[in-house]
């Protein structure tokens, strides 16, 4: 996500979030403006932001609404945090005042938003890139490589390798 809003606007001021600042430095040699700890579904700062990509989902997306300006908006595109449903929510007051809920949903793809995405990637001359790249035949090394918190992105196996 960050090179899609990179690749349009390089001055940007993009914060990213991570259970661990280890990754602090690879995050902002990647180009964000500054990361946030995210200690058990809580960001460490007072910050308040126009948008925001919730990638954990139901869990931290009361939190969230801590964090948006009025006006601002959530998406909820992820489901990082196991958890598939909102329970305990009430939109009437879990939802900041003058602030929007949205959701990205990749079951509900449609030829034309496909295509507008691949423009927009055109357009913009966007760098798409896999963190790492994979033989079909080191997929636990990758399946570990996932699971030790390292990763910067998404990994991709190759069947064919």
């Amino acid at each position: 996500m960050l090179n899609l809003i990179r690749a349009k606007d390089p001055q940007a001021y993009v914060a990213g979030t991570s259970r661990s600042l280890a990754k602090a430095a690879r995050m902002k040699d990647a180009g964000y403006s500054t990361v946030i700890k995210d200690q058990n579904g809580h960001l460490q700062t007072a910050e308040k932001f126009d948008k925001v990509l919730e990638l954990i989902g139901p869990v931290t997306v009361k939190e969230t609404f801590t964090h948006v300006n009025e006006g601002g908006i959530v998406c909820v595109t992820g489901l990082l945090g196991n958890q598939w449903t909102l329970e305990h929510f009430d939109p009437i007051t879990d939802i900041a005042p003058g602030t929007y809920l949205t959701g990205g949903y990749s079951g509900a793809v449609m030829e034309e938003k496909i295509n507008e995405l691949f423009s927009y990637l055109q357009r913009y001359q966007v760098a798409a890139k896999p963190d790492r790249i994979f033989a079909l035949r080191d997929l636990p090394a990758a399946h570990a490589y996932l699971a030790s918190g390292q990763s910067m992105g998404k990994v991709v196996i190759d069947v064919d390798a």
